[in-house]
């Protein structure tokens, strides 16, 4: 007989990104199949628009902890000692911490949840110290576990679970240009890791091609992004469209996908646009190189390097339609094989059947 289960899912805020939407998506599916489910996100952050709402979970939201420490952790305490979970999964490193710490009051089954390959050094020493308290260890991709694995900063073996991801029911796949022109596609937020200036320089690289890149995020306040589109004179090739909830939908009005950053975790939009059959030109960094060598659907660049970026969009641009079809729909095929939500569901049920069972 199938017995429910009480799980959180921790996370240090809400923000919209790919790891947050990993675990809306889990939260959702555990919701669906009538387990109790409760966020917890330790800042006051929720950008997913009444997205939480809309899937029947319910959730908590600490307050600033500038102005309200030691109400949170008594907050904090008191709601996972009332939920009584079978089951906290903890995503990323300070949420790790905090569930460690409270395991050893609370007794509750631990799911430590990496999803970046470098740990930031002011988490270094507090992760260190709790290490051992997690019951099950989970990356988000290969190149995570064998970083952290290697460096010792773990001690219990690890298992990876993919992003999942929505499978499109129908994508252009024929590699002909969808508006005549090339149009390049960036998904992600203007924040430190993305190095869209590097994207920039890469494209007064090539004012003599015929294209354009639309970025799809938020400015997050940032007044130097169109500052430098000015000063680069490229005014003509970059549409900041800004921050849209079904982001993925640009996708399908695009050539080919790019992306600069020079950190990353498992990037859901480099995922999404191997599910769109798109071709891809990004940096050659853990998580990035794991899916682009393994399903050889685009490019790699050095990170930081625009000569290298746009030598590299220059030669998608220049492919056949029919080179760009066979590298997208490899790209595609391996996110049917490895990333499908249903399969990814899957193996997150079995986890927690077996530390709750």
């Amino acid at each position: 007989m199938k017995v429910n289960k009480r799980v959180i899912l921790m996370t240090p805020s809400m923000s919209k990104g790919g790891a947050e939407t990993q675990l809306l998506k889990i939260a959702s599916f555990l919701q669906s199949k009538h387990h109790k489910v409760l966020i917890i996100s330790l800042k006051p952050i929720d950008e997913f628009n009444g997205d939480i709402r809309k899937a029947g979970v319910d959730a908590l939201f600490l307050r600033n902890w500038s102005s309200a420490p030691f109400s949170n952790i008594q907050i904090l305490y008191k709601t996972i000692k009332k939920f009584r979970p079978d089951v906290v999964i903890a995503f990323m490193f300070i949420a790790i911490i905090f569930a460690r710490l409270l395991k050893m009051r609370l007794k509750f089954k631990l799911i430590s949840t990496i999803r970046i390959s470098v740990i930031p050094k002011k988490w270094y020493m507090p992760f260190k110290l709790t290490d051992g308290l997690d019951d099950a260890v989970v990356y988000n991709s290969v190149a995570s576990m064998i970083n952290f694995e290697k460096q010792k900063l773990v001690s219990k073996r690890g298992i990876v679970i993919h992003n999942g991801i929505t499978i499109p029911q129908h994508t252009k796949i024929d590699g002909e240009l969808v508006n005549g022109s090339f149009k390049w596609v960036c998904i992600g937020h203007f924040r430190w890791n993305k190095d869209y200036l590097t994207l920039f320089k890469a494209i007064a690289l090539l004012k003599h091609k015929n294209f354009t890149v639309d970025i799809v995020g938020d400015l997050n306040g940032e007044l130097w992004p169109k500052k430098t589109i000015e000063e680069l004179n490229i005014q003509d090739y970059v549409n900041i469209i800004g921050f849209k909830k079904e982001a993925h939908s640009f996708l399908g009005q695009s050539d080919a996908f790019v992306l600069s950053s020079f950190s990353e975790g498992m990037p859901n939009a480099i995922l999404e646009a191997m599910a769109y059959a798109r071709p891809t030109v990004v940096t050659d960094i853990d998580g990035n190189h794991e899916l682009i060598e393994k399903a050889q659907c685009g490019l790699l660049c050095e990170k930081q390097n625009e000569h290298d970026m746009a030598s590299n969009m220059l030669k998608i641009m220049d492919m056949s339609a029919a080179d760009r079809t066979a590298l997208g729909a490899k790209g595609q095929q391996h996110i049917k094989a490895r990333f499908s939500e249903e399969q990814v569901m899957g193996e997150w049920m079995q986890l927690i059947d077996g530390l709750a069972g």
